[in-house]
């Protein structure tokens, strides 16, 4: 029986292999016969257009016997998109041998029939191309569409094997004489051959069928599982902490805030192994939360980085179970796959519909959140001083539990209008600095702010000036009214 080998790579092809061997010996005439062989002509001797009558009427009972195997053949040859291996080259030797045989048996009426009949058997029992290929993916599903090259394929070979019992009756006697009987079991054996095909083929179909039904059961459960973490997520937490961020983006001038990240206080927070903290304070207006947004932006130290804005006209932000909750969200979508057990915590924590209302549950959730992603977790919290003075002191005596009892490097960066460092208390080992905004440090980012405001106006006509003069005096009086804010 023929058969292909793996799709992935053949040393040789086995549609040339057969077309060789069913070529080997032929003679003249017969390869002539074979190489010009196509739908059209494969029922003739000839060529011609001029064949005789009787030919044509002998041929057209012919034509109606075999019209279930040249169907399924050009099924066969009009699927190029769906396998790779089939092309046009493949159905010619199909043709060939199929000419050669009809052409042979021609002069033995009584096996000239029983071919034609087995061959229009074969017809009926040969699995439709087209019904699989509009089903299965021929480039997913490569055994099912090996195994109907097989099939195909075998035609070539069973051509092969009825020319070689035909010659064998034509060059002796004997065999022409006991030959019959066992050229019925021939072709018994054909339809039992194909039979074998088709059920290799539809085995295939079958276990298709079953990769397609698990793949679809897990494309169910990754939804379901996308949908329900999406609701857990949302349970969370429902403040949009990149909508702030944005904001404060869209206002911030560029180059604002690089006094800060050059300093060696920020430049040894980012660099301590273990866990440490930085408090950067000032006076309201000063402009914390822009530089924060600065810090967020320009970022690039390897592990994980939270952040959070306290913004007093939205009061949601200022709760201690929305802050540690919201952390824990942003945390969380860094993760692919969320585990069954803080899913269930998650699920069950107290919540009013809206937000989680416990501070100490928010807190469990966020350490255990922060444990899947890769540290150390950068935790930068701005305007804390936003917040109740009871918030205030619940949420540092938080932190610091967070920063002193977890085993993994939390490093925190919180900005208020005072340090802080009271509040929290921190453990003697625990690194711990300051750093003020002060009016000097602020200047430049404030003057590069004002003069790319003035040039801006200048450039769309909002603001007249022709003396670069009068235009560096405004810069400089606005600098010095602004006051470090």
């Amino acid at each position: 029986m023929a058969s292909l080998p793996p799709l992935d790579g053949c040393v040789e092809d086995p549609w040339e292999r057969a077309k060789a061997r069913f070529l080997e010996d032929l003679e003249p005439h017969e390869k002539e016969l074979f190489n010009n062989a196509t739908l059209e002509n494969i029922y003739y001797s000839t060529s011609n257009t001029n064949r005789e009558d009787g030919e044509k009427s002998k041929i057209r009972g012919v034509v109606r016997k075999l019209g279930p195997l040249v169907s399924a053949i050009e099924s066969y040859g009009g699927a190029g998109d769906a396998f790779a291996q089939i092309s046009p080259q493949y159905l010619s030797p199909i043709w060939g041998s199929i000419r050669i045989v009809l052409v042979a048996a021609s002069s033995y009426t009584k096996f000239y029939e029983k071919i034609v009949d087995t061959l229009g058997r074969i017809g009926d029992i040969l699995p439709r191309f087209r019904d699989y290929e509009r089903i299965y993916n021929g480039q997913k599903h490569k055994r099912l569409y090996q195994a109907l090259s097989n099939t195909y394929l075998d035609i070539i070979t069973l051509c092969h094997d009825f020319r070689k019992s035909i010659r064998e009756q034509k060059n002796s006697k004997v065999r022409r004489i006991l030959r019959p009987l066992a050229f019925d079991k021939q072709f018994d054996e054909a339809i039992d051959r194909f039979r074998q095909h088709r059920q290799n083929v539809v085995e295939e179909a079958e276990t298709c069928h079953l990769i397609e039904a698990a793949e679809q059961r897990e494309a169910q459960l990754v939804l379901f599982a996308e949908e329900r973490r999406r609701k857990l997520l949302a349970r969370l937490s429902k403040v949009n902490w990149k909508h702030r961020h944005r904001k404060l983006k869209e206002s911030r001038h560029e180059g604002t805030g690089g006094w800060f990240t050059s300093c060696s206080e920020y430049e040894d927070w980012q660099a301590t192994s273990g866990s440490s903290v930085l408090c950067c304070y000032g006076i309201p207006g000063c402009g914390k939360s822009v530089l924060v947004s600065s810090v967020i932006d320009s970022f690039d130290a390897n592990g994980t980085l939270v952040f959070y804005y306290c913004d007093y006209a939205d009061k949601r932000t200022l709760e201690p179970s929305n802050v540690f909750a919201t952390m824990a969200r942003q945390a969380l979508e860094k993760v692919e796959i969320l585990p069954e057990t803080l899913a269930s915590e998650i699920e069950q924590a107290d919540h009013d519909g809206e937000r989680l209302t416990n501070p100490s549950q928010s807190l469990i959730l966020l350490q255990k959140s922060l444990e899947l992603v890769p540290g150390p977790v950068f935790l930068v919290l701005d305007g804390l001083d936003e917040a109740t003075e009871s918030s205030q002191t619940l949420m540092c005596s938080k932190l610091k539990h967070l920063i002193e009892k977890y085993g993994f490097s939390v490093k925190l960066l919180i900005t208020a209008r005072d340090e802080l460092g009271s509040l929290l208390m921190l453990d003697p080992g625990i690194p711990f600095s300051r750093v003020p905004i002060s009016s000097n440090a602020i200047s430049l980012d404030i003057e590069n702010y004002v003069r790319a405001s003035t040039r801006r106006r200048i450039s769309d006509g909002s603001l007249v000036i022709s003396d670069p003069d009068l235009e560096q005096l405004i810069v400089s009086e606005l600098v010095n009214g602004a006051k470090g804010m």
